[in-house]
């Protein structure tokens, strides 16, 4: 069958990140799938979508604006899908309105188990338009049901990461001894969300309070907090903070670490914190969303809570000064992503959405070729 694919933009966060891994695994049931981003923005996940041979169109011709649904819809016309599929709230209203026009069946990505309140109210009314909800994790697929007052037969997992055994690994953190620097880092767009204000203030703390130590914390990502979050650690003086911008290889960065940190305040799977425990990286995590669920508090990482400067970093002098406590838990944590996220098991459970996304399409088929059968009568 033929999938259109509509994503808000090829921004480069986490939505956008596993496409290659979906549309290979539609690919390899046979379907032919074009993206269709509404946005261009900073444009990261080009280059992953242009590696891949994945064919995609860009919609409006700013790359900051949205483009509009008259535009989308002739997009998605223009290629005749037998499926749309959406990613993120406007694309998914989008996706919504063509298929009532063009009766095609929707299937709708959630990947955050927080919805602004008003993307919120308006998909809750609007969620009868979707087919299929399909949530990146079991978390997430609690939060559509109750949110969003979807019926449970309707929701769907996909865990949207794939362990891969062959990636880059840790070189493990062997203690201060010598002057060696702890290196700490964390992945994430620079929003509100990700509450990295917080991880600043904790490293202005450990300045104050224990200025012995040596740890370093690196910030890689994009967004609208940037100018905001430089000036700050400016401000405050802090020379054991960088900026480092959009990270086009996650794997080789965490492979880079001694420890990661994700201080969210909401999350949906959290790809970003897969891929440092990937790598054996211990991490330290608010244990919010499915972030809760992944770690296991002092074995795979260590849960930030209460989420205070002074609790990060108590958790961060913990790991500088255990080495054997890294190992143990970037370990642990390694061992749980190969073995809950390989690729036999997200392929099986890949196959039950797409199992059912073609029962969908068939279904539409059947009913249209019964409705040439037996014509409504003119009265």
């Amino acid at each position: 069958m033929r999938i259109v694919y509509i994503i808000n933009s090829l921004n480069g966060g986490g939505a956008e990140r596993p496409l290659p891994d979906i549309v290979a695994q539609m690919r390899r049931r046979g379907h032919d799938v074009r993206v269709l981003a509404l946005a261009r923005k900073a444009g990261n996940a080009v280059a992953w979508l242009k590696d891949a041979g994945i064919a995609h169109e860009i919609l409006s011709p700013h790359p900051d604006k949205f483009a509009s649904f008259r535009t989308t819809l002739a997009a998605v016309r223009r290629h005749a899908p037998d499926l749309i599929w959406t990613s993120l709230t406007r694309a998914t209203l989008y996706g919504q309105m063509a298929g009532v026009m063009l009766r095609r069946p929707v299937i709708s990505w959630q990947h955050n188990a927080y919805l602004r309140p008003w993307n919120r109210r308006i998909l809750h009314a609007t969620h009868r338009l979707t087919d299929l909800w399909v949530a990146d994790s079991r978390f997430v697929a609690k939060c559509t049901a109750q949110q969003l007052n979807v019926p449970e037969r309707d929701v769907i997992t996909w865990p949207l990461f794939t362990a891969q055994a062959h990636m880059p690994q840790v070189t493990p953190w062997t203690g201060p001894d010598g002057g060696a620097v702890f290196r700490l880092g964390t992945l994430g767009r620079l929003e509100h969300q990700k509450n990295y204000g917080l991880l600043v203030q904790a490293m202005a703390y450990l300045r104050d309070h224990a200025p012995q130590c040596r740890i370093h914390l690196d910030i890689g990502g994009e967004g609208s907090l940037a100018p905001q979050l430089q000036a700050r650690i400016t401000a405050l003086g802090l020379d054991n903070v960088t900026l480092s911008g959009f990270q086009a290889d996650p794997f080789t960065y965490c492979a880079g670490l001694h420890g990661y940190v994700q201080p969210s305040l909401f999350e949906g799977l959290c790809i970003a914190l897969h891929e440092a425990m990937q790598a054996g990286v211990p991490s330290i995590v608010t244990p919010v969303g499915a972030m809760a669920d992944v770690i296991k508090d002092g074995e795979t990482g260590l849960f930030l809570s209460p989420p205070t400067p002074e609790r990060l970093a108590s958790l961060l002098l913990r790991l500088y000064n255990n080495p054997s406590l890294c190992a143990r838990m970037g370990a642990a944590a390694r061992g749980q992503v190969l073995s809950a996220y390989d690729l036999n098991a997200i392929t099986a459970q890949a196959d039950v959405v797409l199992g059912r996304a073609e029962q969908l399409v068939a279904a539409r088929v059947g009913a249209m070729r019964t409705s040439a059968r037996h014509p409504t009568p003119i009265r």
